[in-house]
C-alpha cells in the first residue's frame, strides 16, 4: 500500500514540476531529505524518485522564463571551489571507483543548491522551501518521539536506511539541526493551532534525539539548547522548562541510557573513542603525504583499521566531518570546508543584525538566527560523524544564500508605494455629512499594512 501511495503522489508531482519548476524543486528536496521510499517495503524502495522529479524540473526550468543564473555570493563561490577541488582530487584518488561515486553525489548536491538559488527568488518561495526542509526531517522527530514515549526509551530511534541518517548518530544530528527551524516557524506563524503543532513537534523531536542513544547527538543538542537559551528574552521561563524536561527525562529513560551517556567524559576507557583517534591519526598521515588534494573520496577504505564485533570489518571511517575532509581532500579541502562553514555562520549573523535596523525584515532576521544555530549543531555533532556530504547541510546553505540576497535586494520601507486608506462606514458617513470628503486624492493617511 505504501508503494502505491508514494507512486501516485510522485506521479501527481511530475506534471506539476513540468508546469511550475519551483514546485518540482520542492518535491525533489522533500524526497532527497525525507527519503520516503525507504519507508516502503516493495518495488518503490529502489526506484530513483529524486531523479524522476529532478529531471522534469531541470527541463522545465531551462524552457521557462525563470532566472537562469544562480545567486553568486562569497558562500556560493566557496562551494563552487569545493566542487572543483573534489573533481581534481578524484582524478588522482587512491580508491578511484568509490571516489567517483562520492564525487558524483557531491556534484548532484551542488547542482541542486545552485538550482535552488536560481528558482527561489521570492519571499513566498523561500518560506515554502523552509517548510519543506523542516518537515522532511521533523517527520522522523515526531515519529521517533512517539516511539520513545511508547517504549519508555528502551530502544534506539533510527533513521531511514540506507542513508546517512540510517544509524542513531546520523538521525540525531539531523534532528538537532532542524530544531532551530521548528522554533523559527513557531515564531513566525500566526494560527494558534499551527503554533501548538510546531511546539509539540519540537518537544517530540527533542525526545527523539535523546531516544537515539547518541552521545554525539546529546552534545549537539546541549550546544544548540545553550545558544537558543542565551539568545532568548525569556531565560527564566526557559530554564524552568528545561528543568521540568530534565525531571521528566529522569523518570522516562532507562538506566542503560544514563550508563552510556556517562561515558562521554571517560573517553580513555572507551574503545570506540580510541578507534576514532586511530582513524583521525591515519587521516593526518594521508594529508601530510598528499597535502594539496588528499587521498580522494572514500580513501578510508584503505586504512586497514579493524573494528566491530570480532574485528570482522577491515577499515574504519573517519567518524568526523573534519577528518573526513582532511583525509579525502587534504589540507586544501579542509580549509575550504571550514571557510564554507564560517561563511555560513557569518552570513547568518549578518541576517540576524537586520532586525536592529530593518524591522520590516524581521522574518529574514529570525531565519538567519535559526540557521546559525543549526550550523552550530552541525559543527558540534559532525565532529564525531562521517557526514561531510550531508544533504541537509547544503540545503541550509542554499536557504542562507537566498535569504541573504532577498535581504540585500529588499527596498527600504520608505520606498514602498503608498496604499489607499479605506475608512470604515461610520467615518465615511461623518465626512460625507460634514462635506469634507475629498475622495481618494486628498487623504494623508499612511495606508493599510
Amino acid at each position: 500500500m505504501r508503494d502505491l501511495l508514494l507512486t501516485a503522489f510522485v506521479a501527481a508531482l511530475v506534471p506539476a514540476a513540468l508546469v511550475r519548476p519551483h514546485i518540482g524543486l520542492l518535491a525533489y528536496v522533500w524526497v532527497s531529505l525525507m527519503a520516503p521510499h525507504r519507508l516502503t517495503h516493495g518495488f518503490a524502495r529502489e526506484v530513483p524518485w529524486a531523479m524522476l522529479l529532478f529531471a522534469p524540473t531541470i527541463l522545465r526550468w531551462l524552457l521557462s522564463g525563470e532566472r537562469k543564473l544562480p545567486l553568486w555570493s562569497p558562500l556560493s563561490t566557496l562551494l563552487a571551489l569545493f566542487g572543483v577541488l573534489a573533481v581534481l582530487s578524484t582524478a588522482q584518488a587512491m580508491a578511484p571507483e568509490l571516489a567517483a561515486e562520492k564525487r558524483d553525489a557531491l556534484l548532484k548536491i551542488l547542482l541542486a543548491l545552485y538550482l535552488t538559488t536560481a528558482l527561489v527568488d521570492r519571499p513566498d518561495r523561500l518560506r515554502w522551501l523552509v517548510w519543506v526542509v523542516t518537515l522532511s526531517i521533523a517527520f522522523y522527530g515526531i515519529k521517533g518521539g512517539l516511539f520513545v514515549l511508547a517504549t519508555a526509551g528502551a530502544y534506539q530511534v533510527l533513521g531511514p536506511s540506507p542513508s546517512l541518517m540510517a544509524d542513531n548518530n546520523g538521525i540525531a544530528l539531523a534532528l538537532v539541526m532542524i530544531l532551530p527551524l521548528l522554533q523559527h516557524l513557531y515564531e513566525t506563524s500566526r494560527p494558534v493551532w499551527l503554533r501548538a503543532g510546531l511546539l509539540a513537534a519540537a518537544g517530540l523531536t527533542v525526545l527523539a534525539v535523546l531516544g537515539t542513544w547518541s552521545r554525539g547527538g546529546l552534545l549537539a543538542l546541549l550546544a544548540t539548547a545553550a545558544v537558543l537559551w542565551w539568545r532568548s528574552r525569556a531565560k527564566v521561563p526557559l530554564a524552568l522548562l528545561g528543568g521540568t524536561a530534565a525531571l521528566a527525562l529522569a523518570l522516562l529513560m532507562p538506566e542503560a541510557w544514563y550508563a552510556k551517556m556517562g561515558t562521554i567524559d571517560d573517553y580513555e576507557a572507551d574503545a570506540s573513542a580510541q578507534l576514532r583517534f586511530t582513524a583521525w591519526a591515519w587521516a593526518v598521515e594521508v594529508a601530510l603525504d598528499r597535502p594539496w588534494l588528499g587521498g580522494g573520496f572514500r580513501v578510508f577504505v584503505l586504512n586497514n583499521i579493524r573494528h566491530g564485533a570480532g574485528g570482522h570489518s577491515d577499515y574504519l571511517n573517519a567518524h568526523s566531518i573534519y577528518f573526513e575532509v582532511l583525509g579525502e581532500l587534504g589540507f586544501t579541502g579542509l580549509a575550504l570546508f571550514l571557510a564554507i562553514l564560517l561563511a555560513g555562520l557569518f552570513t547568518a549573523g549578518r541576517l540576524m543584525r537586520l532586525e536592529r535596523d530593518r524591522p520590516d525584515l524581521h522574518d529574514l532576521a529570525r531565519l538567519g538566527a535559526a540557521l546559525q544555530v543549526s550550523l552550530v549543531g552541525y559543527a558540534v555533532g559532525g565532529a564525531l560523524l562521517n557526514m561531510a556530504l550531508f544533504e541537509l547541510f547544503y540545503h541550509l546553505l542554499a536557504v542562507l544564500i537566498v535569504a541573504d540576497r532577498l535581504a540585500r535586494e529588499a527596498p527600504p520601507p520608505s520606498a514602498a508605494p503608498a496604499v489607499e486608506t479605506v475608512p470604515d462606514r461610520r467615518e465615511f458617513a461623518r465626512h460625507l455629512l460634514a462635506g469634507s470628503w475629498r475622495g481618494t486624492g486628498g487623504g494623508s493617511a499612511a495606508g493599510r499594512a
